[in-house]
């Protein structure tokens, strides 16, 4: 054999072998990237300063008990909200990240640095989600008054689901009341939901969560979200959104394996 033509055919299997790992390298970074899930989005590691609580009956006087789980919704086509892991106009796994300015999210106890946790008293407490007894494994919260934008071109959404209320860890009644909010959502420029005022706890009781769903209009360009103080100034109001998130055609197309009925902040009227 001609030892020039041996040469060139081994050169040029390293070379094929040096592109075959690069392009495996590439793929498997798309991927990680595409396909980060919750545990990607710089958790707290541990239960937090506050450790959430399974009961079976939750109580007011414990801070962070819940007897209701909202898991993550992992059909294809959901887009969770995020405040840190996430990216934007175009979500990764972790989800879709605000593209204003992080000072505007929270009006106390910033900057946020974690992703489905609350507002804590600071940044070295944030707990899980719980709010009026349910806890969310995606979420997140900040404190009022606090604005959120999120761009929507980076892909077809159809609807919004959501739900907004006051952090548990405020029981048994910070302020009073645990705080109290009220939160609005517009797309656009144009009020899609507003909430009532709501509450902590009311009458001795948690307040629920209360469900918020909208269709996004075609061509829509940004969501906007305003935690607001609920009319009594800023004092305890750990303003919190569990399981936050865009669908398109494709999540719509399945029915989601866990899921809450609407419910607008009444009490839990089966204790």
């Amino acid at each position: 054999m001609n030892f020039a033509n041996m040469f060139k055919e081994l050169n040029s299997g390293k070379r094929i072998g040096r592109f075959a790992c690069i392009v495996m390298v590439l793929i498997v970074g798309v991927a990680f990237s595409v396909y980060a899930g919750k545990d990607d989005c710089t958790n707290i590691d541990g239960d937090g300063a506050q450790p959430i609580q399974e009961v079976g009956k939750e109580d007011l006087n414990t801070v962070n008990d819940y007897d209701e789980v909202v898991e993550e919704d992992d059909r294809k086509g959901v887009i969770y909200l995020a405040l840190i892991g996430g990216s934007q106009p175009k979500a990764n796994g972790c989800g879709l990240i605000p593209k204003n300015d992080a000072g505007q999210w929270t009006g106390w106890g910033g900057p946020l640095n974690f992703d489905n946790v609350t507002i804590g008293e600071g940044g070295a407490t944030r707990n899980h989600i719980v709010i009026g007894g349910t806890y969310f494994v995606r979420g997140f919260g900040a404190h009022a008054i606090g604005t959120l934008v999120y761009d929507l071109t980076g892909d077809k959404y159809l609807k919004f689901e959501g739900y907004v209320g006051m952090s548990d860890e405020k029981d048994p009644g910070g302020c009073g009341h645990g705080g109290s909010s009220d939160f609005t959502f517009t797309v656009d420029g144009k009020e899609m939901f507003k909430s009532k005022t709501l509450k902590g706890s009311e009458d001795g009781e948690n307040v629920e969560a209360v469900k918020v769903e909208f269709d996004i209009p075609t061509n829509a360009k940004e969501l906007t979200i305003v935690m607001g103080d609920g009319g009594d100034g800023i004092g305890c109001d750990h303003s919190t959104i569990g399981d936050a998130k865009l669908l398109t055609a494709q999540a719509l197309a399945v029915e989601p394996a866990n899921k809450l009925p609407t419910i607008w902040g009444h009490l839990k009227a089966r204790y």
